[in-house]
């Protein structure tokens, strides 16, 4: 996704709330100010990517019946299931659709292709 005008002014606006409400940026334990202020902006970079993909992850749909990469036959639905992934910026945790092939009696995620469990 490409950062469009409306959503770069909205990360504009947030940073400016951030500045107020974090006051001045301690830089006694960094190279330099600008080496703290680094490090606190990756920090929220790395807090919101969390949140984001948190967010998105809980907020996709299901279906009743999803194919199993192993057998093809369909599994059922059995909720969603928090897991573990390593993305970009480090370890998220994903909630995903969880499904159950009774032929192979194993559980799946379709959205992950290479899941074999």
């Amino acid at each position: 996704m490409a950062t469009t005008d409306y959503i770069q002014e909205r990360i504009e606006a947030f940073a400016g709330e951030l500045r107020q409400e974090m006051g001045e940026v301690d830089d006694s334990e960094a190279l330099s100010l600008l080496d703290a202020v680094e490090t606190e902006a990756v920090q929220i970079g790395d807090a919101l990517h969390a949140a984001l993909v948190k967010q998105w992850s809980a907020n996709r749909p299901a279906e009743d019946e999803s194919i199993c990469p192993q057998c093809g036959q369909p599994g059922r639905y059995q909720g969603k299931r928090e897991r573990e992934l390593i993305g970009r910026r480090g370890p998220v945790t994903l909630a995903e659709p969880e499904y159950f092939c009774p032929c192979c009696r194993k559980a799946f995620f379709p959205t992950d292709p290479n899941d074999r469990r």
